[in-house]
């Protein structure tokens, strides 16, 4: 389910495995992941994970139409 979690899903929550990941945000990014998790009555994770699928598809849906080569620019293709 947490590939496919949206913010609009966080009140309906499941749980699967997962793994740890450590990266550095700006505070002010930690401060607003912070009240969407207040406002939605969910944990900051649950938000992140929400937020990143959601950003990934949103890039998934950009990069149809790309070739993308090792080292080499994208390349749109027709």
């Amino acid at each position: 389910m947490r590939s496919e979690l949206r913010l609009s899903d966080l009140k309906k929550r499941e749980y699967s495995s997962s793994r740890l990941m450590n990266v550095k945000i700006p505070a002010y990014v930690s401060d607003a992941i912070q009240k969407v998790a207040d406002d939605l009555g969910a944990s900051k994770t649950e938000v992140v994970i929400a937020l990143l699928n959601e950003g990934l598809e949103v890039a998934g849906n950009s990069l149809k139409g790309l070739q993308l080569s090792k080292g080499k620019a994208a390349k749109r293709t027709k």
